[in-house]
């Protein structure tokens, strides 16, 4: 992962954490101004209120929509862009309260027990931030700015003396809790980026994990399915065919006097003698739960799911065929001026049979038969009883 992509991973997972807050905050306000309205009820203009509180509304429907558009949408958009848009929203809430705590004050003249309310609600409201826009620092801004700053010049500029010492309150208020959301975000942030890290060191172990398991199961010198995975796919395909009770068809393949092959031209010959063969037999398993496998030395195996016996023979004839026509020159060859291959076909339904080994005892079988038949040619074994 580079860091473009890592920074967008971490800015969408604080995303994640601010919406998550939504339903927390739209309810925190809805409570506060229900609380508000009823203490203000016979001081200020029903018609402010209505407005206000019709205002206020709008302002949390549109939040709860741009929630619903984010957790639905928000790969459609850049994560600068929601938080702009999610910050536009916690400006609109402030500006709100903004006006409320104006009016309120203007209202009541800024005195009485009416302006210690508009403070604690100011500072309750504030507070409640702290947490709810931990993880986006100028959603924090956007809204509290509105609600504590003009409120604290109103108050600086009174002619009352404890009046202006509540502005100034207010106005530290501010700046401590805003100094203390930047370290709470900086925490949040540490937090995401520890586990993102750890996310892409599992990753990267478990993708290591993946290639040292497939390196172990590829056969070094033909590049397809060695004996191991070769077995781990016949135990594999053999219990889902036995759950589908559709058939399984397993061909061995022999070279046929590979040995005096060997003898007569040298190993680095029989290599590339392998690695061919092994090449024109991969055309014939390309379907799902297809396997083509080194068996043994110079033994090849072929798995065909969903396969019926009589076909496998078909398939074994081609693969003959397509052995021929590489032409490889095999003087020392009993069957033919080439290099030619014997196979053996068994194919069944899993339940006919006591277990897969029993599959390779018959394919095992089939192939001895064409051997014995003069090699270069395919024997299918006869059917269990």
């Amino acid at each position: 992962m580079n860091d473009d992509a890592f920074q967008e991973k971490l800015n969408y997972h604080l995303l994640d954490g601010f919406t998550k807050q939504t339903s927390t905050v739209l309810s925190g306000h809805f409570l506060v101004a229900s609380i508000n309205i009823g203490l203000f009820w016979q001081q200020i203009s029903h018609t402010f209120i209505f407005a206000w509180a019709t205002f206020l509304f709008v302002i949390g429907l549109a939040r709860w929509l741009l929630k619903s558009q984010y957790q639905r949408h928000h790969r459609r958009l850049s994560p600068g862009f929601w938080h702009g848009l999610f910050a536009a929203s916690s400006l609109s809430l402030g500006l709100a309260w903004f006006a409320w705590c104006m009016h309120v004050s203007m209202a009541i003249e800024f005195s009485g027990l009416g302006i210690s309310i508009i403070v604690i609600t100011a500072a309750g409201l504030v507070s409640g931030a702290v947490a709810s826009t931990s993880s986006s620092i100028y959603s924090y801004i956007f809204f509290s700015g509105p609600i504590l700053l003009p409120l604290s010049a109103a108050f600086l500029f009174h002619d009352d003396t404890e009046t202006r010492g509540i502005g100034l309150l207010i106005g530290a208020f501010f700046v401590i809790t805003l100094r203390q959301l930047q370290r709470i975000n900086w925490v949040l942030r540490e937090s995401i980026i520890n586990r993102l890290e750890l996310e892409k060191s599992k990753e990267q172990t478990e993708k290591l994990a993946n290639e040292l398991y497939a390196l172990s199961t590829i056969d070094a010198l033909t590049s397809i399915t060695n004996r191991r995975g070769f077995n781990e796919a016949l135990n594999r395909e053999w219990l889902r065919a036995k759950r589908s009770t559709t058939p399984l068809t397993l061909l061995l393949i022999d070279v046929d006097f590979f040995k005096p092959f060997n003898d007569s031209l040298g190993h680095p010959a029989g290599d590339e003698c392998l690695r061919l063969i092994a090449s024109a037999l991969t055309h014939y398993a390309r379907r799902e739960g297809e396997v083509i496998a080194r068996y043994g030395g110079e033994e090849f195996a072929i798995l065909l799911p969903s396969t019926l016996g009589i076909d496998g023979v078909t398939i074994a004839e081609n693969i003959c065929n397509s052995v021929a026509t590489l032409n490889i020159k095999h003087p020392a060859s009993g069957a033919a001026k080439y290099v030619t291959v014997s196979i053996g076909v068994y194919g069944t339904v899993p339940e006919q049979l006591d277990d897969s080994q029993e599959l390779i005892k018959r394919a095992d079988q089939a192939l001895y038969q064409a051997k014995a038949g003069g090699r270069n040619c395919a024997r299918l074994a006869e059917s269990a009883e």
